[in-house]
């Protein structure tokens, strides 16, 4: 029950995050500057980013209790949040949670404003709040200032510009494609096309170096849990690039009265009667722009479900690193001071951690703060 409100959790801040940057990078790389008949869509957008702040919030007030919860041994609210001031002032989350609230705030200020100058600073206070998931999910395992970390939050950037973009996109037109000024519909479109094709390839090239940090093997895509998660989200990406490519190379020159041309354009129109079939009515193109953004957004929901599966699970480089052995007899029940007392390793439990670096590991053992509640050869950091 609590991994299933983890996921809930952690996917409704993904969606949000995604909002926020999304309706940002729209407004601020995508609509032109100072034309009054977008003054509608601008409004919009900022209602988009007021409501992501607001919901990124209150997913990261419930992250707090349910890592609180976690880190307590407690399965109840109340214990929970008996631990909270404890997580805030002592861990490595808790700072870092700190931080996105401030940053929260600064934000929900920025995009309270109607003018568009606090625009750059919006965006700049939403590097900063991205950094923070960043730095609380696996990446920061390897310290905050590492190429790991720097490249997986420039993944979540890009991630979340190009599917928050589509949000944005489908919040401002989608099936309802006339609310957009019709001549500036061709151009505006592929702004964004080229928004997204820049975010796609930041996309690939980090998630391809996440991949080599995270599966010691290819073979860990299906004997792992994670791994198979993984496979899925790879997939379904697959699709969400699909669809980009239909808009992009069929769709969007129909915007401007043309028919696509070129081998891209061809190889694209054969993979989607492969995939699709055949139109059974030609349809106007702004509709068919509305019905494929429809099919880029409800894929990427699916992708940041599988990616918040990924952050609440166990890496595949760490899939064996521990093991349990059958213990005779019932179930037992261990209490935090019992398991405390066997070192942290529960009854029949093996644990072989894999050679590290020592002096890696106490620095990492006090910077999360486990000296709050553990000790180590007698001292907080080992």
């Amino acid at each position: 029950m609590i991994g299933a409100v983890a996921w809930l959790v952690q996917w409704t801040g993904f969606i949000a995050l995604a909002g926020l940057i999304g309706a940002v990078a729209v407004d601020l790389l995508v609509l032109p500057a100072r034309v009054q008949e977008l003054a509608g869509p601008r409004v919009r957008l900022r209602r988009m980013r007021l409501v992501g702040i607001l919901v990124f919030a209150a997913a990261s007030a419930a992250e707090l209790l349910l890592r609180s919860a976690t880190m307590s041994g407690s399965h109840g609210l109340a214990g929970a949040a008996g631990a909270v001031p404890t997580v805030l002032g002592r861990t490595h989350f808790g700072t870092m949670w700190s931080v996105r609230m401030g940053l929260l705030v600064l934000l929900l200020l920025a995009a309270w404003t109607r003018t568009r100058g606090p625009l750059a600073v919006t965006a700049l206070l939403s590097l900063g709040v991205a950094a923070t998931v960043t730095l609380t999910g696996h990446a920061g395992d390897w310290g905050d200032f590492t190429a790991t970390a720097v490249l997986d939050g420039a993944h979540l950037v890009a991630a979340g510009a190009w599917t928050g973009g589509l949000f944005a996109l489908a919040l401002l037109g989608g099936r309802a494609a006339a609310r957009w000024p019709g001549a500036r519909l061709p151009a505006i479109m592929r702004r964004f096309s080229r928004l997204a094709g820049t975010c796609l390839a930041v996309v690939v090239l980090t998630g391809a170096f996440r991949l080599w940090v995270e599966l010691p093997a290819p073979s860990a895509l299906w004997r792992t849990a994670y791994g198979r998660i993984l496979a899925v989200k790879l997939l379904l990406v697959l699709a969400l690039v699909g669809c980009g490519a239909v808009n992009r190379y069929l769709v969007l020159p129909g915007l401007d009265g043309r028919r696509a041309r070129g081998l891209v354009s061809r190889l694209v129109r054969l993979a989607r009667l492969a995939v699709v079939g055949p139109s059974r009515a030609p349809r106007p193109p702004a509709a068919r722009l509305g019905s494929w953004l429809g099919r880029e957004v409800a894929l990427a929901l699916a992708v940041f479900w599988c990616t918040a599966m990924l952050v609440e699970s166990t890496p595949a480089r760490h899939a064996g690193h521990g093991g349990h052995v059958e213990a005779a007899g019932a179930p037992q029940r261990v209490t935090m001071a019992e398991l405390h007392a066997a070192g942290g390793v529960p009854p029949g439990w093996r644990f072989s951690p894999p050679p590290g670096e020592a002096e890696r590991g106490r620095a990492l053992f006090v910077r999360l703060g486990c000296p709050a509640c553990h000790r180590v050869g007698g001292g907080g950091g080992g």
